[in-house]
């Protein structure tokens, strides 16, 4: 039988290098029962894996896992925005405008903004100085102490403590 009688469109020559089979051998059609069965079959897998599932959880009880569903109380909004807003305003200006103890034991108060105002107008420029600070002198040996306990002449509040025995502006030897 020729070529041309199998139903060949091209020339008998392949390739065998790379693998391919000879023209000819391969069928011109797809079998469409073995695709079909396949198909099947991996539908009734599916759909038989799926209900075996449900039937077992469904026979299952409740484990420390699984919770059965809670219902939540609804949310607790405001009932009226406007009270609330105005209690709260109402609130700000009667501690702006009133006395009270922030702490008694330390001495510290809340005035109020007109008095605050007042006071600070009365002391001028000194009313933003910075507060006084009671001088520490630190212990001899510690770490940011002078290596003896006397000290330079005109060494004051703000200046650098040198030891007696250095003199003024040269520095440590």
């Amino acid at each position: 039988m020729s070529d041309a009688a199998r139903g060949q469109r091209h020339s008998p020559v392949y390739d065998d290098a790379v693998g391919h089979a000879p023209p000819g051998t391969e069928a011109p059609d797809v079998r469409l029962k073995p695709l079909l069965l396949t198909g099947l079959f991996i539908v009734v897998f599916t759909a038989v894996t799926i209900g075996g599932l449900r039937f077992y959880y469904n026979r299952q009880d409740l484990g420390p896992l699984v919770q059965a569903a809670r219902t939540f109380p609804s949310p607790r909004l405001q009932q009226n925005p406007e009270a609330d807003l105005a209690a709260m305003l109402q609130d700000q200006r009667a501690k702006l405008n009133g006395y009270a103890w922030i702490d008694r034991d330390k001495g510290i108060a809340r005035l109020p903004i007109s008095e605050a105002m007042r006071r600070l107008a009365e002391r001028g420029n000194a009313a933003y100085a910075a507060p006084v600070q009671p001088e520490r002198t630190p212990t001899l040996g510690s770490r940011g102490g002078a290596s003896s306990a006397v000290l330079s002449p005109g060494a004051g509040p703000g200046a650098v403590n040198t030891p007696a025995t250095i003199e003024p502006g040269k520095g440590l030897p």
